[in-house]
């Protein structure tokens, strides 16, 4: 893999790096209230949690490997 600025990064790499195993957890507002978001590592958003531990468990329950975003 030719390095690259992680913001430039192809979607071919990051799947090279396992991003098909990972889920960032995101805190996010709705109606100015706290969830979390669990998005895929390829960028597919798949639900959003009332609590970041129940987007925990949600991702590692459905073989993800959660990671935290800041």
């Amino acid at each position: 893999m030719a390095h690259k600025d992680q913001r430039q990064i192809s979607e071919i790499d990051l799947a090279r790096l396992g991003a098909d195993n990972i889920a960032y957890v995101r805190r996010i507002e709705i109606d100015q209230k706290v969830h979390f978001m669990l998005v895929a590592g390829d960028g597919r958003e798949l639900g959003v949690a009332p609590s970041y531990q129940t987007a925990i468990i949600a991702a590692l329950e459905n073989d993800f490997e959660p990671v935290s975003v800041h």
